[in-house]
């Protein structure tokens, strides 16, 4: 009775985390360059085989990165993981904003105070300095460093290529990871990584548009009612376990 008793209330625990993770998704629907997260769960014996025999994998076909490791809640392992895959493209008429083409492989190189980062969030605008830089300051970075526009015509072609007045200036530093797993979110819809990037050719740049969150509403709002069904029957077997034990409990007393 109380083995039931725990793995119902694990099971509850698990669609309590999964479903903080569908409300965060929801949430960023309209950010630009959202990459949404998911939750692993996993008994002891699911881990310790993959440990054994780790292999990598793809989850849902696509690349996904485990933050932190996995956190033991009694016998069940929860790891956070992000789906990185390509958003729809939102045209917005600003010559600054960019999008990625290339079904979510590359990330726009920023320099920010705490170093470089990557993010697919092609949101940018021009700084008093004369810099192309992110929504919080941070510096787009090209091939020969942090982007700056000395003219008044500023054009971007689907190579990268940047021009300024009809003249190259620089490419755009597009940066791709063969192992994404590295790849740790550290807010603003930025990545920060160990090592393991490289720059990519591969990808074409969509000047006057920004990428949009990869979340789908609607498999959100179905995974978020499935998990509200799994905890309610989780509850279910709680309650009925409760009643057994009170039970239990009535029939050893001495009358």
């Amino acid at each position: 009775m109380l083995d039931g008793m725990k793995m119902a209330t694990q099971g509850m625990l698990a669609m309590m985390a999964k479903q903080e993770v569908i409300a965060n998704n929801l949430a960023n629907v309209g950010t630009a360059g959202f990459q949404k997260d998911t939750m692993l769960v996993s008994s002891f014996n699911d881990v310790l085989k993959k440990e054994m025999a780790f292999r990598g994998s793809d989850e849902d076909g696509g690349y996904f990165q485990a933050g932190g490791g996995p956190e033991a809640k009694g016998e069940l392992f929860y790891k956070n993981a992000t789906m990185f895959s390509q958003g729809s493209l939102k045209e917005t008429g600003n010559s600054f904003d960019m999008a990625l083409d290339d079904n979510g492989k590359g990330f726009f190189t920023i320099q920010s105070q705490e170093g470089l980062k990557f993010t697919r969030n092609g949101s940018f605008r021009l700084s008093p300095t004369g810099h192309i830089v992110t929504q919080d300051g941070s510096l787009l970075v090209g091939q020969k460093g942090p982007i700056h526009v000395k003219g008044q015509n500023f054009a971007v072609s689907n190579e990268g290529v940047v021009t300024v007045d009809g003249r190259e200036t620089d490419r755009l530093l597009i940066t791709t990871f063969d192992n994404r797993n590295g790849l740790t979110k550290v807010g603003d819809n930025n990545f920060v990584t160990a090592g393991g990037g490289r720059s990519s050719s591969d990808y074409r740049v969509k000047q006057g548009f920004v990428e949009m969150s990869n979340v789908n509403v609607v498999k959100e709002m179905v995974d978020m009612l499935s998990i509200m069904r799994a905890y309610e029957a989780n509850q279910k077997i709680l309650h009925a376990e409760d009643q057994v034990l009170a039970k239990a409990s009535e029939v050893g007393k001495v009358r």
